[in-house]
């Protein structure tokens, strides 16, 4: 059995190292893994013949069109198509879930996305957060106070699509949730005393967190909507209760590592070897 590991070349460099963690797990199992960068494989795949094909593909590239082709060729992808194009994608992730979980109103193209689960103002008002709707990772994301700010913010986009979306009451925190299968694996609380942003590569701290009842309902009733394989959910806080922010299609491990004794590749390997098992 052959897998690819596809990335954006830009990912590539920083993320060797989990590449290499997946091969040695994988080997276990005389598994192949195949880094693949992204290029111009769309037409490398449609001229691949069947048995050049590898038997899945974990897709780290966030680039649902390339999940598309190769599951049109029979290939199983992790994640799928479907979780990548809306994981990716900030305003199709709330219109997506606006009636499954409360989150903070957003606008999209002059459009509001409004949660059918949050009570409270709608309006638009200064402060308000502007991130691109692709970006991950706490990239692009920006507070503005007023026009000035808001003019540079939009300047930063470089012409991207981009959500304005109001600002939930507790900045610099935030819970990333780990699935694996549409379980939840673990839970972490991410702090920064420094930034409304808590990312934990922009120097936020981490620490293991456990969800309450209501926030596991809500990890539930997402995966119920929008079945994944591994991903990460994040939540900011509003007036002390947990509120959907976004979905990490291609989730990283670090802070996860750094915080418990959980081998989370080793588990995602054993997952995906289990699910192939049953396609076999």
């Amino acid at each position: 059995m052959t897998g690819w590991m596809i990335y954006a070349k830009e990912d590539v460099e920083k993320n060797i190292g989990f590449v290499e963690m997946f091969r040695e797990h994988f080997g276990k199992y005389d598994i192949d893994i195949k880094l693949i960068v992204l290029g111009d494989i769309l037409e490398e795949i449609n001229n691949l013949n069947p048995y050049e094909m590898p038997d899945f593909v974990i897709n780290r590239s966030r680039d649902y069109k390339i999940s598309q082709a190769l599951e049109q060729k029979g290939v199983q992808v992790f994640n799928n198509s479907k979780v990548t194009k809306i994981a990716n994608d900030k305003a199709e992730t709330y219109g997506y879930l606006k009636e499954v979980v409360p989150f903070m109103p957003v606008l999209c193209d002059g459009k509001k996305i409004v949660s059918k689960k949050l009570q409270g103002n709608t309006d638009f008002e200064y402060p308000y957060v502007i991130k691109s709707s692709s970006g991950h990772g706490g990239s692009q994301v920006f507070m503005v106070e007023n026009q000035q700010q808001e003019k540079a913010a939009l300047q930063s986009m470089g012409g991207q699509k981009y959500i304005v979306q109001k600002v939930c009451a507790d900045l610099g925190k935030d819970i990333r949730v780990y699935i694996l299968g549409n379980e939840i694996v673990a839970a972490v609380l991410r702090t920064s005393q420094e930034s409304f942003k808590s990312n934990f590569s922009l120097g936020g701290r981490a620490e293991t967190y456990v969800l309450n009842a209501q926030e596991k309902q809500m990890v539930h009733a997402i995966t119920e909507a929008l079945p994944m394989d591994y991903a990460g959910i994040d939540f900011t806080f509003h007036h002390g209760k947990a509120v959907f922010n976004e979905i990490e299609d291609a989730v990283g491990a670090r802070m996860l590592y750094c915080t418990s004794e959980i081998d989370i590749v080793k588990d995602v390997a054993e997952y995906i070897i289990n699910k192939m098992k049953g396609t076999h």
